[in-house]
């Protein structure tokens, strides 16, 4: 028994697919207490997460699921548990519990079908083990769990054809699935290598195909008491073999027949209705089993091909009207799509910047003495912004006033004396002087920084700077003119194709939500700039509409209008011209 849980509990996880963990329970029939004696993974032991589903299902008799509002740990989402009640000959045996991500209501109804079945099995094996037979019976157990041991699909088919064809005195067992709508040979007994286009494998096929339309066991030749079927298939290979008796049992899986098991008697031995009973029980676990290995094994052009099969018979067979529901009315939104038009128009981040702004620039070398404006005032033309300090220049200034004064006595001493030389030498000097005075006064006078026109100070504080030095030709503010922005937009270059300039469009600003201002595109800049992983393009446009409010700086949205085009095309184009791309970059 626990060889077939080794096998069974992680198979069922791996057809849940995403199970965290799980856990076997088994105890006393009906009076516990119940204990685990299977956990997956192998190192999992703590069940308390499952505790409160196990509780109700236990207590229920009833397949339960609860979704923990409580997130799960380092994935961000709500989990799952699924426990389903162990119920044998109407006695309570124990309970498999899951742990799985939170799945939607379909998923979950799938799980909860998919649990049920394999539950099935395991409660076959609970009612073989328990059976008067115990001996025999559990020889069939390990078959099923040898087949489940193996890895490759084919190899675990043919050890089971086999072990079956030795336990039960066979010539030749086979097993054959769908695939493609057809029944293929997958394997048989004694034999590793399949020829498909012999006659005897037609045979075999036509068998299969013959118990599988009607969906019933058939044995032939038949028993008295054995219900009226067409064995015509099962008539001529029993001619053309002139053996013993053929008995074909169909594969069911999720209560769709996915292939059939056939067993072919020797001469001098027939199967009788406890061996058939076995076979159908063997037949009852194997077939889900193996149709999972066969379909994980299987290429993804096989799956995807299977999954489309799949859903195409959901959608045009009987049942499932939600999904017929759905899916009409999706191809309705899309054939809307297609034949509505609408305005194309492209987003993209916008910002608003000055038209024209000056530099107001340190004169010379200095010191700030004050600042009486900084970033975001308001200022008239000639009004004073900074003042640099003036005591290194009034210390020129007295040196060059003292030198001119002593200049000018020696020059009139040497004009008394007629030294004509000294006089030139003198008037030289003076002119130094002078020049020197009128460079300092000049310098002086440079010293208040003002406006030179009323706008925005849209850079500049030097509030905290106060008595830092300042080079020349450093810019200590910006002044902008208020009434004169220009629009800066950033637009995707998966979208730079579309815009041309005299193109118009809307502008919202995050600071007005509730204002639409026309711009015109004025100037494309070819030049592209990586921001935030992506690239943008420079485009600029003008305002056709201003306000007071406006200021250099504030962000929006805008939207360019390109023309008329379908809504399908709006709404598929970035997928389609990522699929170009990607095929481009992917074809040779």
């Amino acid at each position: 028994m626990d060889r077939v849980l080794h096998s069974w509990l992680p198979l069922q996880c791996r057809i849940l697919g995403g199970t965290v963990t799980a856990a076997v329970l088994i105890g006393p029939p009906d009076e516990g207490p119940f204990k685990a004696v299977m956990h997956w993974p192998p190192e999992q032991i703590d069940t308390a997460v499952l505790s409160r589903v196990i509780r109700a299902a236990l207590r229920s008799r009833q397949t339960i699921l609860k979704t923990r509002h409580v997130e799960a740990e380092g994935t961000g989402e709500p989990r799952d548990a699924l426990a389903c009640p162990l119920i044998f000959a109407d006695r309570l045996h124990g309970v498999v519990a899951f742990d799985m991500p939170h799945r939607s209501q379909a998923f979950q109804r799938m799980a909860v079908q998919q649990v049920r079945a394999g539950v099935i099995w395991l409660e076959t094996m609970l009612g073989l083990v328990n059976a008067a037979a115990t001996d025999q019976r559990s020889h069939l157990i390990d078959l099923v769990a040898a087949g489940l041991d193996h890895e490759g699909f084919k190899l675990a088919a043919t050890e089971v054809a086999t072990e079956l064809a030795q336990r039960f005195s066979c010539e030749r067992v086979s097993l054959g699935f769908f695939r493609y709508g057809r029944v293929h040979l997958e394997a048989m007994s004694h034999t590793s290598r399949i020829e498909t286009s012999t006659r005897l494998t037609g045979m075999l096929r036509n068998a299969m195909i013959e118990a599988i339309d009607q969906q019933a066991t058939i044995l032939y030749p038949p028993p008295d008491h054995a219900p009226i079927l067409v064995t015509r298939c099962h008539e001529i290979m029993a001619k053309e073999n002139a053996g013993g008796q053929l008995c074909t049992i169909p594969l069911v899986k999720g209560g769709t027949v996915v292939g059939a098991l056939l067993l072919e008697s020797s001469a001098d031995h027939f199967f009788t209705d406890e061996t058939v009973r076995q076979c159908e029980q063997i037949a009852l676990l194997l077939g889900p089993v193996l149709q999972t290995r066969r379909s994980d094994e299987s290429p993804l052009v096989v799956k995807l091909f299977t999954s489309l099969r799949q859903f195409l018979a959901k959608l045009f067979g009987p049942r499932h009207l939600v999904l017929k529901l759905t899916a009409s009315a999706l191809a309705v939104a899309i054939l809307l799509l297609a034949l509505t038009q609408a305005d194309f128009r492209i987003s993209s981040d916008a910002y608003l910047e000055a038209g024209r702004s000056r530099a107001v620039v340190a004169p010379q070398n200095g010191f700030i003495a004050s600042s009486d404006v900084r970033a975001g005032d308001l200022v008239r033309q000639g009004q004073l912004l900074a003042t640099l300090d003036d005591r290194d220049l009034r210390q020129q200034e007295r040196k060059w006033r003292s030198q001119r004064g002593q200049i000018l006595k020696e020059y009139r001493r040497a004009l008394a004396e007629g030294e004509r030389a000294e006089v030139a030498i003198l008037t030289a000097k003076r002119a130094q002087a002078e020049a020197q005075l009128e460079l300092v006064a000049r310098q002086l006078e440079r010293i208040q920084l003002v406006a030179p026109f009323a706008g925005l100070v849209v850079n500049g504080d030097l509030s905290q700077a106060l008595g830092s030095p300042v080079e020349r030709g450093e810019t200590l503010f910006e002044v902008a003119p208020m009434d004169d922005y220009r629009l800066v937009m950033k637009v995707d270059d998966r979208d730079i194709g579309y815009v041309q300039t005299g193109q118009r469009g809307r502008l919202k600003l995050t600071g007005m939500p509730d204002r639409l201002i026309d711009i015109t595109i004025d100037r494309l800049t070819p030049v592209a700039t990586s921001e935030s992983g992506r690239n943008y393009f420079r485009v600029e446009a003008r305002l056709e509409t201003r306000t007071d409010l406006m200021r250099p700086g504030m962000a929006g949205v805008s939207k360019i209008e390109v023309g008329r085009e379908n809504l399908l095309w709006i709404a598929s184009r970035r997928l389609l011209d990522w699929l170009r791309l990607a095929a481009w970059t992917r074809l040779p």
